[in-house]
């Protein structure tokens, strides 16, 4: 094994103090001594405490390796490619946008073995690393974790750079009746109306069939696209009166929406994003912005968080706090649950009496 350093002291010094030297790099460290016998301790030492964790490591691959023959071949291609066999749709395209991007084309070929917390951190100093590369590089990390293809975190959980997403913004119902004025194309108009009354996606409206619809129960189901590998995330809707006006509107057989759902999500967003402007909305106002409006609107209603999530397809309370977080909080008093509360309690003894007259 190659020595980190070796001995250095200035030829035309001869009781000159002694230097470590970095075989790499050249650079020089005192070792604060002018004696040759305890410089030459000092570097020992130094050579014996790069050496060590480079032989524990050294050792370690050769155990696993008995075990695992690929253990120290795998690279984050591995990792990558695993994950990408498993995605689907929109979510795939994301992942793979990932892979291609500048900033982890040069992880992608790196070991596992070999990486250092130095190479994660440069993948977040590149000028085009953004949200995306934290949250996708951390999927990808996790991922050979829990495979034990590493067998410790690259970085702790503290030195992940803090994701900081961008301001999301729900669209009011004023905001949502210019959008509708601004729109002359009929199948957009009842799309976008659907949006706002459903909160879905703009991928699961789109794709909705009439056979999703059960008009004897009066019930809305779908599976939500993005978790679809997954099974989770299936949403069921009650189909109130508003929402039955605009379904009503739609094909009673096949897709709801022939065309829409035919484009990719870009398509859709862009068109919005006109009539946006058109009306005159802030930037802030996007076509998931529906989504966020919902969610919005439910808290401020008081809807139960539970009910909320479940019409909304969200398996995770983070997520939608994280998308009814800019509602106002507002709770009903405690008199409308009592009220409640009255309601569903049944009067047996009027109720004994009123059925014994119906049988006299």
């Amino acid at each position: 094994m190659q020595l980190k350093y070796r001995l250095y002291r200035r030829s035309n010094r001869s009781n000159g103090t002694f230097y470590a030297q970095n075989c790499d790099t050249g650079a020089r460290e005192s070792l604060g001594t002018k004696n040759r016998a305890e410089a030459e301790k000092l570097l020992q030492a130094k050579n014996d405490a790069h050496a060590q964790p480079i032989l524990s490591r050294e050792l370690a691959k050769v155990y696993l390796q008995a075990q695992d023959p690929r253990f120290g071949k795998r690279t984050w291609g591995d990792v990558a490619r695993l994950i990408d066999g498993a995605y689907e749709g929109s979510t795939k395209e994301r992942f793979q946008k990932f892979l291609r991007s500048a900033p982890v084309q040069r992880l992608m070929n790196l070991r596992l073995v070999e990486t250092s917390s130095g190479d994660f951190l440069e993948v977040f100093a590149h000028p085009k690393a953004g949200v995306s590369a934290n949250v996708q590089l951390r999927i990808l990390h996790n991922r050979a974790l829990d495979l034990e293809w590493i067998l410790r975190p690259i970085l702790s959980r503290k030195a992940w750079p803090k994701i900081r997403y961008g301001h999301r913004q729900g669209i009011t119902r004023e905001q949502h009746q210019a959008v509708l004025k601004a729109t002359p194309n009929k199948e957009y108009r009842i799309y976008f109306e659907l949006l706002w009354h459903t909160g879905g996606s703009q991928t699961d409206i789109a794709n909705l069939r009439a056979e999703d619809i059960d008009w004897n129960t009066r019930r809305l189901f779908y599976a939500r696209q993005k978790l679809k590998s997954s099974g989770q995330g299936n949403a069921c809707l009650v189909i109130g009166e508003a929402l039955e006006s605009v379904l009503k509107q739609l094909p009673s057989e096949g897709p709801l929406f022939p065309h829409l759902r035919e484009l990719k999500e870009s398509k859709r967003s862009n068109y919005f994003w006109t009539k946006r402007v058109k009306a005159g909305l802030p930037d802030g106002i996007v076509l998931h912005s529906y989504r966020y409006g919902w969610a919005e609107r439910a808290q401020t209603a008081g809807m139960p968080e539970r009910e909320a999530m479940a019409h909304l397809g969200h398996g995770s309370k983070a997520v939608h706090r994280a998308y009814a977080r800019s509602a106002d909080r507002v709770t009903m008093p405690l008199e409308w649950y009592e009220s409640q509360s009255t309601k569903k309690l049944i009067d047996f003894q009027a109720e004994l009496a009123k059925s014994v007259r119906s049988v006299a």
